[in-house]
């Protein structure tokens, strides 16, 4: 077994006595519970201790019983401070030369150790079959992997987490590194494709290559994405060229596709993201309009397609890393983890999302996305009511989206996470200044958009958190914050006094997201100050039996009414719904 701490030298090289003294902590640790279970230290390097043990099951506990250990002693430390570790753990015959021990399996046991996420115990494919059967526990089959200097592929394994709800993949071979990801690239790339005429017309061609520039321009502001020049992808308009030959070609993991059709005062631009590896079409949607001014119609559709491509490509990606196929374990696939995690929305998920976001954190700190995800982490343990301070949480979920903006000024969607975190302590003023910035450095971000709507509600200026939610709704009509956007409608009927309309859009919300208790929860206050007391006694029934505690903390943090009384009306009509605080 080989137990190695993630990030060591540069944690080393920011605060080495605290590192130092930390290793030394843990590894006093380790080596008593090998003893304890009949093990064996062969070798310790610095960061990275390697033993040996009679059976796979003392192996097994003593690196269950380490990492619980390790996360337990760092819990109450900055996720910057804690320290982390990856196990690789293999059983069978080995080479033995005295003291030393060689062989294929001494070297499986290292190399699966290095795909491990932090905090997790990776095992090749006897190993698990020594430990499948042991009572209460479980594991993810991680599919096939190619090693280093190991001749056949090996099938690996990794102990599930608490609560982790992960497939397994297939029986097919699969390669560490994905398609379309070059060795130390964080972001899957992606291609626009100059937009096909049709009928051809040697005379409008300049439309369908000018689209495909402005879109790919667009598309780069997004720090979520790697696009490939306008002037590169242009090369591949021939049809001659398969997705997958692109994709090898360029690097990419998806091409944005499209054909433009004109006729007379009328056109049809149709647009596709598509998998170069398979082919698969992750999004499509098509666009009628008028030719009234060609290039006006231009910037309308680049935003458009901008707005609408960005969220089908995360959700894939989120899709991606949670499927439980075999995959290239990054900080970038734990982020599209956090992902898929944060929007099912559940506690369990939330606490997973931050779990996830956290481990992405371990591999990199810098990373302004991941630490945007650790912001909006924080906020919604805050906002479910599950921080044990609250008010220190929120200040940590600030000093997360402070840091993102630090690390990338330019990043549109750290720029929304602050906004967002500083609406959670109040700062309404600087939150709307924040979500402006994100919409002038991306004006197709329509989760800046839908957040500034939010803000105008609880602000009281009604009309501006109307047109907003409106214009984010156009922008991306399929996107994972569209119940929010919807909610924000609601709001601002609320905060006119027209209870009737805001329970009409809150029930859209609740349609669209039933998974969400915040949606039953304003349904609830406004069937209730409506006079629909039935109604409202139902949705704040669903409002439990998704969170059934709701403390008057959390809820001040997710409605930060800036006018007193909009607050008390609405607790007002929960109250009459049947909600109820301990702090009231």
């Amino acid at each position: 077994m080989f137990i190695d701490a993630v990030g060591y030298s540069k944690r080393v090289e920011r605060a080495p006595e605290r590192t130092r003294a930390q290793i030394a902590e843990h590894f006093t640790k380790l080596r008593q519970l090998i003893a304890d279970h009949g093990g064996r230290v062969l070798d310790q390097a610095g960061d990275e201790i390697f033993s040996e043990y009679t059976t796979a099951h003392d192996a097994l506990m003593v690196a269950v019983a380490f990492q619980s250990y390790v996360a337990a002693a760092d819990a109450d430390r900055p996720v910057s401070h804690r320290m982390r570790y990856r196990c690789g753990l293999s059983f069978g015959d080995i080479l033995r030369d005295g003291e030393r021990i060689s062989g294929p399996k001494v070297n499986i046991a290292a190399r699966i150790q290095s795909l491990a996420e932090p905090g997790t115990i990776n095992m090749e494919a006897d190993a698990h079959r020594e430990l499948q059967n042991l009572p209460g526990l479980s594991f993810v089959d991680l599919g096939f992997r190619i090693l280093k200097n190991i001749s056949t592929p090996v099938r690996v394994w990794r102990l599930r987490e608490d609560g982790e709800t992960l497939g397994s993949p297939t029986e097919e071979l699969a390669e560490a590194k994905p398609s379309g990801v070059s060795d130390g690239q964080t972001r899957p790339g992606l291609a626009v494709l100059p937009f096909d005429i049709r009928p051809a017309d040697a005379e409008q061609s300049y439309f369908g290559a000018g689209l495909a520039t402005d879109l790919s321009d667009a598309l780069s502001r997004s720090s979520w994405l790697k696009v490939i020049s306008a002037r590169s992808s242009g090369n591949y308009g021939d049809e001659a060229y398969t997705d997958q030959q692109i994709g090898e070609e360029l690097g990419v993991r998806y091409l944005v596709r499209g054909s433009i059709q004109i006729a007379g005062p009328r056109i049809r631009v149709s647009a596709s993201l598509t998998e170069t590896s398979g082919g698969a079409i992750v999004w499509s949607d098509r666009f009628d309009r008028t030719l009234d001014d060609i290039f006006e119609l231009q910037d309308e559709l680049t935003g458009l397609i901008a707005g609408m491509v960005e969220p089908e490509f995360l959700r894939h990606e989120a899709q991606r890393a949670a499927s439980g196929k075999a995959r290239n374990v990054d900080a970038w696939d734990l982020l599209m983890r956090s992902r898929w995690h944060f929007w099912r929305g559940s506690r369990r998920q939330i606490l997973a999302a931050l779990s996830c976001a956290e481990k992405a954190y371990q591999l990199d700190e810098y990373d302004s996305e991941i630490l945007a995800q650790l912001s909006f982490c924080n906020m919604s343990v805050v906002w479910m009511g599950l921080a044990e301070d609250p008010v220190k949480q929120s200040q940590l979920a600030l000093r997360y989206a402070q840091d993102a903006v630090k690390l990338d000024d330019q990043n549109s969607n750290a720029h929304f996470t602050l906004g967002s975190a500083l609406s959670i302590l109040g700062d309404m003023e600087r939150a709307v200044a924040s979500e402006k910035r994100a919409l002038e450095l991306s004006p197709s971000n329509a989760g800046a958009r839908g957040e500034l709507a939010r803000l105008n509600a609880f602000l009281g200026n009604t009309d501006e958190a109307r047109d907003a939610a409106l214009r984010a709704i156009e922008l991306s009509p399929a996107d994972p914050h569209l119940s929010l956007w919807i909610r924000s409608l609601s709001l601002a009927a609320f905060v006119d006094g027209d209870y009737a309309s805001a329970a009409r859009f809150a029930a859209e919300a609740a349609s669209k997201r039933p998974d969400w208790f915040f949606n039953y929860a304003l349904l609830a206050s406004c069937h209730a100050l409506a006079g629909n007391m039935e109604a409202a006694r139902q949705a704040m029934r669903d409002s439990a039996h998704l969170l059934s505690v709701y403390p008057w903390a959390a809820l001040k943090a997710g409605h930060p009414f800036v006018d007193k009384a909009d607050l008390e009306r609405f607790t007002s009509g929960l109250s009459m719904a049947g909600w109820g605080s301990s702090s009231d």
